[in-house]
């Protein structure tokens, strides 16, 4: 089916009709569980829903300068280059970025919540990313394990946790596999 977006502000999703909003001034007609686009003002100015439709496991993945692609289901990659807009689902629960390296390079953005809408305000959202142990394409400068900024913008938003420590509630012995908390870790 196709869906019309029109201008509000920010990403969003309605979740009665699972209709994601275009947070542009452009208008886009997109077929949703296809890359087909048509009738776009600027292609390059459009919501991916799923970002990870985009490459494949082995290949170094390179979100494109003006490309903005949401991550709204889990991806797989060797490495991942961020010269756009990578923004994680803030309401899609269980997303993983599984991940040999992340560069996120001069003028990119690595968006992960908001302070509106920080990672952890809907059950079971969770931002994970996954730094493989041995990627197969190595980075000439950084090598084959790191998630990076150079020159690019990382924003992490997280819920507001009551407690940020606890003290045990017992001692621990030496060689014990088990640690017993005075609080719950969740609070």
């Amino acid at each position: 089916s196709t869906q019309q977006w029109k201008n509000p502000f920010s990403v969003s999703r309605d979740s009665s009709t699972q209709q994601w909003k275009n947070p542009f001034s452009k208008s886009a007609t997109v077929k949703f569980g296809t890359r087909l686009l048509s009738k776009l003002k600027s292609i390059d100015q459009v919501w991916w829903k799923n970002a990870s439709a985009q490459c494949s496991e082995e290949e170094v993945c390179v979100c494109p300068p003006r490309e903005r692609w949401l991550l709204s289901t889990n991806m797989t990659v060797d490495g991942l280059k961020i010269r756009g807009v990578l923004k994680w689902d803030e309401e899609v629960p269980g997303v993983v970025l599984k991940v040999g390296w992340l560069l996120v390079e001069e003028g990119g953005v690595l968006q992960i919540g908001s302070s509106q809408s920080p990672i952890g305000k809907y059950p079971g959202v969770r931002a994970t990313i996954d730094i493989k142990r041995q990627a197969i394409n190595q980075h000439p400068t950084y090598g084959d394990r790191f998630l990076h900024g150079d020159g690019g913008t990382i924003k992490m938003f997280g819920k507001p946790l009551d407690r940020t420590w606890t003290l045990l509630s017992r001692s621990a012995a030496e060689g014990s596999h088990e640690l017993f908390l005075k609080h719950d870790p969740s609070d």
